[in-house]
C-alpha cells in the first residue's frame, strides 16, 4: 500500500513542480497543452468506465482520478507560481529557463495516456 501512496505523491509533486516552473517561464502554451491532456485522458478514463460494467467500472474510474489528480495539481503549481510573481519584488530572469524540450509535459502526456491504456485493459 506504501508503494500506491508513494506513486500517487510522485505524481502530485511532479505535476506541482511541472505547473510551478513553466508558469515561472511563461511557457503557457505546453502548460495549457498539459492541462489538456490530463484533462482529456481523465474524460476518456471515464468514458471507458461508463461503458464496463461490475468492477471493472470502479477500477477504470478510480484510474480516471490519476490523471485529473494530475491536472488539478499542475493548476496548483502555476496558481502558487502566479502568487509567488505578483507578491514579490521583481528582478532578473534566468536566460536558461525553461529547459530546450518540454520533457515534463510530455511525461505527463504518457501518464495520461498510460491511464486510458489501463482503464481498457481492466
Amino acid at each position: 500500500m506504501i508503494p500506491f501512496y508513494l506513486a500517487i505523491a510522485l505524481v502530485v509533486l511532479w505535476s506541482v513542480w511541472t505547473g510551478a516552473t513553466r508558469m515561472a517561464a511563461r511557457s503557457f502554451r505546453p502548460l495549457l497543452a498539459a492541462l489538456a491532456v490530463l484533462l482529456a485522458g481523465a474524460g476518456a478514463c471515464w468514458l471507458i468506465g461508463a461503458q464496463k460494467s461490475d468492477y471493472s467500472a470502479l477500477f477504470a474510474t478510480m484510474i480516471a482520478l490519476l490523471p485529473l489528480l494530475a491536472a488539478g495539481s499542475v493548476a496548483f503549481g502555476a496558481a502558487l507560481r502566479w502568487v509567488h510573481d505578483v507578491t514579490r519584488r521583481r528582478i532578473a530572469s534566468d536566460p536558461d529557463w525553461p529547459p530546450a524540450r518540454p520533457w515534463d509535459v510530455w511525461g505527463l502526456c504518457a501518464l495520461s495516456a498510460l491511464s486510458v491504456i489501463a482503464a481498457l485493459l481492466v
